[in-house]
């Protein structure tokens, strides 16, 4: 009577497992996920945001750089996005999620060449939104991040390829991966340092360190990089201060009690980056059955030793530097590869329960429906409680008043790259500055000067930052009254926007003395 009982259930997830397995399943998925985000993201609001708006102002030229601080690789395809979709939200969201589609594709490749079905590959790389970031600042910041992301995983396949097959071609596609990858963001080689690291450690793995053939992929990687490294060589940035700058805090409290409070923080990052995977594990545990006697692959063995290694570099960060502070994002070269080595280790487990791909699943799909809640709630009620208000800004009101003066061409000045760079989509015929992100760009040979700044973050006064880039141009700051535009918020009936704006007298359009 009992086995009677259990039939049905025992039927049913039998049913959802097959589902699961088919090969169409991660297609399907990756397809409503991501169509349902760039609908979410095209209703949410007209203004680009957070990383963006920088990529906006530097993508007005193509250069072998922009800003030390990034590689080039990003603002590319932003351009190349530009040449189809025009200078638009549309071109920026089409990038950011083809690369978003590309990471969950890159990670199901991986899984498909180290697990043993389909079902467990698909699994395994739709649970990449399992990872705080990719269940949520993906959708809303993160840009050269994003396409880390991807270029680590894409390096990764091209690794577990290489092991498989060592061909020259396949040596000379690692090198194009690397080199791409160290144009994505400079902090691949802490991806790239462990994963060698994690090679060299199993015998089979380190015949493909070995082969000859690595030459030509290093020869790839330096040619494809070259042009940008010379380029940096020119702009002789210090990322050794900037880092330490950026990770210390402002008050030290001494070595010891500086490197006590890094560590702890280092750890809550790290839980926190995988906070979400980590649950949904817990929750299905007792389902993914007993642990098998099987030793693994040599893959299966590496993978977690990415992580462990790359992890120890973030250790020395705080040895070394005394960081103390650890943005979400820092930990992507380290914990990207984690679900992938999570489901290497499930899959060598005996008497899996059919029950733990249906738990799996109805656990992404409940985090999918939280992420995608919660960007909706964000973009309906954000203009109530948000202080710079930046995505909520009134930028139709500004442009249409600028267009009443009759800009089209020239240079627009502005005193932050979040107004700088949705000015740039609204005239995309004139050339726009960031006073505080400033970034090569082409002269303009004709047009007006034009300065302007969000009043109500910075206030009436024109911004120092403004006075500064008229200074380096042999400007002084206007005389009279500036012009001001006031508006609602985005969404909002009660709180105003405002914008004030000033045409330069005496200035080309390349915001220099007329001669």
């Amino acid at each position: 009577m009992t086995a009677l009982a259990h039939e049905p259930l025992q039927r049913a997830a039998g049913a959802r497992t097959a589902i699961i397995s088919s090969p169409y399943f991660f297609w399907a998925v990756l397809a409503l996920y991501v169509a349902a985000h760039i609908a979410l993201r095209l209703w949410e609001t007209p203004n680009i945001g957070k990383n963006d708006v920088q990529e906006a102002v530097a993508a007005q030229a193509w250069a072998w750089g922009y800003h030390p601080r990034n590689p080039p690789l990003h603002t590319w395809l932003l351009m190349s996005s530009y040449a189809v979709f025009g200078a638009s939200l549309l071109a920026h969201v089409v990038l950011k999620y083809l690369l978003i589609s590309l990471a969950f594709v890159f990670a199901f490749l991986c899984g498909k060449r180290l697990l043993s079905n389909t079902g467990m590959a698909a699994l395994s790389a739709l649970s990449l939104m399992l990872l705080t970031p990719f269940a949520w600042t993906v959708h809303t910041a993160l840009t050269h991040t994003l396409l880390l992301a991807v270029m680590v995983l894409a390096t990764l396949w091209m690794a577990l390829r290489l092991s498989e097959q060592r061909s020259l071609l396949n040596y000379m596609l690692f090198g194009l991966a690397l080199g791409l990858g160290f144009l994505a963001k400079y902090s691949f080689i802490f991806f790239l340092a462990p994963l060698l690291g994690a090679m060299a450690s199993e015998r089979e793995l380190r015949a493909v360190l070995a082969d000859r053939r690595m030459q030509a992929a290093l020869a790839v990687a330096l040619l494809v990089f070259a042009p940008h490294g010379f380029w940096m060589l020119e702009a002789r940035f210090d990322f050794v201060h900037f880092l330490a700058e950026k990770q210390q805090s402002e008050i030290s409290a001494g070595y010891f009690a500086d490197v006590s409070q890094g560590l702890a923080n280092l750890a809550v990052g790290a839980l926190s980056y995988a906070a979400p995977l980590l649950v949904l594990l817990a929750v299905t545990w007792r389902s993914a059955g007993a642990r098998g006697e099987a030793e693994g692959s040599p893959w299966s063995r590496a993978l977690p030793r990415i992580s462990f290694f790359a992890l120890g570099i973030l250790v020395l960060d705080v040895v070394v530097l005394r960081a103390t502070a650890f943005e979400e994002r820092y930990f992507t070269f380290a914990l990207l590869t984690v679900p992938l080595a999570l489901f290497a280790m499930l899959d060598l487990r005996r008497d899996r329960s059919a029950r733990f791909a249906v738990f799996w699943g109805m656990g992404l799909f409940v985090v999918a429906l939280v992420g995608l809640g919660g960007l909706a709630g964000r973009a309906s009620l954000a203009h109530r409680t948000c202080n710079r208000c930046w995505e909520e800004m009134a930028t139709p009101a500004l442009v249409r008043s600028l267009q009443g003066l009759g800009f089209e061409h020239g240079t627009l000045v502005a005193d932050h790259y979040n107004l700088a760079g949705n000015l740039r989509l609204a005239f995309p015929a004139a050339r726009t500055y960031a006073a505080n992100y400033v970034v090569p760009q082409p002269a303009a040979a004709s047009g007006q000067c034009v300065l302007v700044w969000n009043a109500r973050n910075a206030g009436d006064r024109l911004p120092p930052l403004i006075e500064d880039f008229l200074a380096a141009r042999g400007l002084t700051p206007p005389r009279g009254a500036a012009r001001f535009v006031e508006a609602p918020l985005r969404r909002s009936r009660d709180r105003i926007d405002r914008f004030g704006y000033w045409v330069v007298e005496g200035a080309n359009g390349d915001c220099r003395p007329r001669s």
